[in-house]
């Protein structure tokens, strides 16, 4: 049950005022005659009535502030903790009977009760009644013997935690480094408390993690799994995170001990861990196992120990980082190339850097000791002693240039930056600052100057108008031609006023938008180059150019713009470009002309090539059909007076089967049996070759058309089938030679209107090139075939197409196929014009198209499309 109540340190005013003091009340709980204790909430005694010292046997002033540790055995105290810390916990009133030991070392069995109040703020204590007391008979010799023991073990243990104390304060105050300072304090740990191990880690707060710097004990390894332990992670991590310690006297039972098995076999019971805390910031975190108990005071010893070590990790590391700066310091000093230097009030040098030497040329201790003005030119004296006596009379940092005169004999710029020293009264003392040598920088300076000027000389010599923009974008400079060339007013000119000026210079472009982006796309590709022309509004025409103005370290310090006046020139090449155009356009016309000349003159001499040959191929199918008609019409009847006369001889056979002798013989001699099976089987023989011979004539005269008109409806199949009848020879076989093959694949045509000769001269041109490119895989194990089809096509248009499986065409060499004179053959074996004039032939003369579909090793395909009829 949690009761309220008002303490005397803590009281409200009620409304009615209570008309007695506190003294009346401490009276009278001193007249109540049980025992009455009081304890906050750190188990400290802050009140007790006299019948409680009586009992314990120590007088008020001594027992005020104190706990039961401090007065009773471990014990005792240890049952007396847990069960008040009981009532703090549950807040219900408890009874209960325990032993305690006076000062005479009397053991007393006591009956108490324990209830748990509050004041007005809130804050907890206990009110502790003793209700009875039972007289323990008198201490036995044995007794004797263990309280006397149990004494010395508690005055042993006070010992080790003093001892503990001393060990931390010695290792934290000797000075040494953070490592070495930690693994004193976790031997302190294992030594005095008794640990089986003991561990210090330290925050690493930017990675959020605990570093292990020391572990003394079983363990003294500080790497492995335990040498970063991330904050909030395993229990190290989680004592940090949640910044309270975590204690048990009960290990192979706690959760946050994860290896059980290896507490067990270690024989661990207790495990403390506390956060190191300094000013609410998370230092680090101590902890440690044990194979003992730990008791209350050895974890209060640790407790206070682990806010002495975080301060004393926060003094190391400042410390730490004193020394470090003051090591830089020194390093800054010996190593910088500046001098740094002091003089007392009377202007000798009290101090001087390594880097006098390169300045100077003297060393330091050379230069000591003696006054600044030793070392300079007679005419700097004054100005620096002006100067000096500035700097004593000021309190800020003063700056200056002066000159002096190394060993060497040199006279070398310094640049200067002094101030006074002043000791703790605030008296000045001296001046100390540092000198820079800028004698390569004032030399440079000098070659700037001068180089500027041949800068500007350059510009007025150029006859370009020149203008300079800084990486600022702010003009730089321009020369006397850009004012003439921009026709700058003379208020513009050098005013500074670099607004004005652009304005001025965008209003007389014709397209300012135009330039204006080009200039934005420099500025934010300052590496590049760009040349153009702009357009003024008055007609003029400059050529522009820009450039990245990149020094040799690869800075960027702006851009450089030429303009110059090209109207003139522009106009020059306009006249120019007019008469070369006119004299390419003649030389063109020439050109096709002389082209169209050679068509004409190679289409003419191949019109009259096949003319030729039409008509000798007209007059040989003629000469030859007169006698075959003759053969023809001949074989007949000789074929039935063979018969009669074999008919007869049967006849003489059978009626004289005994022929005379000379008879005999004359049959024997001419073989007569054969003769009268040879002759029928001769004269048929003789008729399949005349029919042959007919069939070809007709082709000739067919393939000629000779005896037809020009512009005539024709059989496509009959002029296609006359065509390779022609080329026959050309396709058959040989011992080195592949037959090709010729697969037909006629469609159903009506008849076409056509030049007859002209078209066949196109398929023989096309079936021609068909077989020379067939020549070329003859000797091959592929089959040379040559695919002819014809079918109706749309529009009222036959199509016919030759197709080839030879090794095909290019794409660069099929664009220029139908041109003229263009031929892939060696010399003498074709003149270029056969595709051309076939093409001509279709387009031209029949209205139609010749398509040429070819792919490398894949053969090609022409593809004739005509009209059926023509139009009027």
């Amino acid at each position: 049950m949690r009761t309220t109540s008002y303490s005397h340190t803590h009281q409200e005013k009620p409304d009615i005022k209570p008309n007695y003091s506190h003294d009346f009340l401490f009276q009278m709980i001193d007249s109540i005659s049980d025992p009455i204790i009081v304890k906050d909430r750190q188990h400290r005694w802050i009140l007790v009535n006299k019948a409680s010292c009586k009992l314990i046997g120590y007088s008020s002033e001594i027992l005020i502030g104190k706990s039961d540790y401090d007065f009773f055995s471990q014990g005792d105290a240890d049952t007396l903790r847990r069960e008040d810390e009981a009532v703090f916990t549950r807040g219900i009133s408890q009874e209960n009977s325990v032993y305690i030991t006076d000062a005479k070392g009397v053991k007393h069995l006591i009956s108490r009760k324990t209830s748990l109040f509050q004041d007005g703020v809130d804050k907890e204590f206990l009110v502790i009644t003793i209700q009875k007391i039972i007289e323990s008979p008198l201490v036995q010799p044995q007794t004797h013997t263990n309280l006397l023991q149990q004494r010395q073990a508690e005055l042993a243990e006070k010992a080790a935690l003093a001892a503990f104390h001393v060990e931390i304060n010695h290792a934290i105050t000797e000075g040494h480094t953070l490592q070495v300072t930690l693994k004193l304090c976790t031997q302190a740990m294992v030594n005095c408390l008794d640990a089986a191990f003991a561990r210090i880690w330290t925050l690493n707060s930017e990675e959020n993690v605990l570093e292990l710097q020391a572990s003394s004990g079983i363990y003294t390894h500080i790497d492995g799994p335990h040498g970063r332990v991330p904050v909030g992670m395993f229990k190290i991590g989680l004592i940090a995170q949640e910044r309270q310690p975590h204690l048990t006297n009960q290990v192979l039972e706690d959760p946050r001990v994860g290896d059980k098995e290896w507490a067990k076999r270690e024989g661990m019971v207790a495990f403390a861990g506390y956060p190191l805390i300094l000013e609410d910031n998370l230092i680090g975190v101590i902890a440690m196992f044990s194979k003992q108990p730990l008791s209350e005071s050895t974890l209060e010893a640790l407790k206070l120990a682990a806010n002495e070590i975080a301060l004393g990790i926060k003094r190391v590391k400042t410390e730490q980082a004193l020394k470090e700066s003051e090591r830089q310091y020194r390093q800054l000093v010996e190593t910088s190339q500046d001098m740094i230097w002091t003089l007392d009030t009377q202007g000798c040098w009290t101090f001087v850097n390594p880097a006098v030497k390169d300045i100077y040329g003297y060393k330091p201790e050379e230069i000591i000791g003696h006054h600044y003005s030793e070392f300079e030119p007679p005419e700097q004296t004054l100005k620096n002693l002006k100067i000096f006596s500035r700097i004593l009379s000021q309190e800020s940092v003063f700056h200056y240039e002066t000159v002096i005169i190394s060993k060497d004999g040199r006279r070398v710029n310094l640049l200067c930056n002094a101030s006074v020293v002043k000791d703790d009264a605030g008296n000045i003392v001296g001046v100390t600052g540092t000198a820079t040598n800028i004698t390569e920088l004032k030399q440079a300076e000098a070659t700037v100057s001068r180089n500027n000027a041949i800068l500007t000389a350059q510009q007025e010599a150029s006859l370009d108008a020149i203008l300079i923009i800084d990486e600022n974008r702010r003009v730089a400079s321009y020369n006397n031609n850009f004012s003439q060339l921009w026709k700058l007013p003379e208020e513009l000119i050098n005013n500074g006023d670099d607004h004005q000026l652009l304005e001025y210079v965008l209003n007389q472009l014709a397209q300012p938008q135009e330039f204006i982006s080009q200039v934005e796309y420099l500025y934010q590709h300052p590496e590049e180059n760009s040349f153009d022309e702009i357009l003024l509004k008055d007609g003029r025409i400059l050529d522009r150019y820009s450039a990245p103005v990149i020094g040799s370290e690869g800075d960027y310090y702006g851009r450089i713009w030429y303009f110059r006046d090209i109207t003139g020139r522009k106009q020059a090449e306009v006249a120019l470009l007019e008469s070369k155009q006119q004299l390419k356009n003649q030389a063109q016309e020439l050109e096709e002309a002389l082209c169209q000349l050679q068509r004409s003159q190679t289409q003419l001499i191949h019109n009259e090539k096949m003319s030729s040959l039409g008509q000798l191929v007209a007059g040989v199918a003629h000469e030859i059909n007169n006698p075959i008609n003759f053969i023809n019409g001949n074989i007949e009847p000789a074929s039935e007076y063979t018969q009669d006369l074999l008919s007869l001889l049967e006849l003489y056979e059978q009626e004289y089967p005994q022929p005379v002798a000379r008879i005999q013989e004359l049959a024997e001699d001419i073989d007569l049996d054969f003769l009268k099976i040879d002759l029928p089987r001769l004269l048929s023989s003789m008729k399949v070759g005349a029919d042959r011979i007919r069939e070809i004539v007709l082709s000739l005269r067919s393939f000629s058309r000779l005896d037809e008109a020009e512009m005539k409806d024709v059989d496509i199949h009959q002029g296609l089938d006359s065509t390779l009848m022609i080329l026959q020879n050309r396709l058959k076989g040989s011992d080195r030679y592949a037959k090709i093959e010729v697969i037909k694949d006629y469609g159903q045509l009506p008849p076409v209107e056509c030049y007859p000769g002209q078209l066949n001269q196109v398929f023989m041109n096309l079936l021609a090139n068909a077989i020379d490119a067939l020549d070329e895989i003859r000797t091959t194990e592929k089959t040379p075939t040559i695919n002819i089809r014809t079918q109706l096509a749309d529009h009222n248009q036959v199509t016919i197409s030759i197709a080839d499986n030879g090794i095909g065409i290019s794409e660069k060499i099929k664009k220029r196929i139908f041109d003229p004179f263009f031929t892939t053959k060696s010399v003498g074996k074709g003149t270029g014009m056969g595709l051309a004039i076939s093409h001509q032939i279709i387009t031209e003369k029949h209205g139609g198209s010749l398509q040429c579909v070819a792919n490398p090793q894949r053969g090609t395909e022409f593809i004739i499309k005509i009209p059926i009829s023509q139009e009027r």
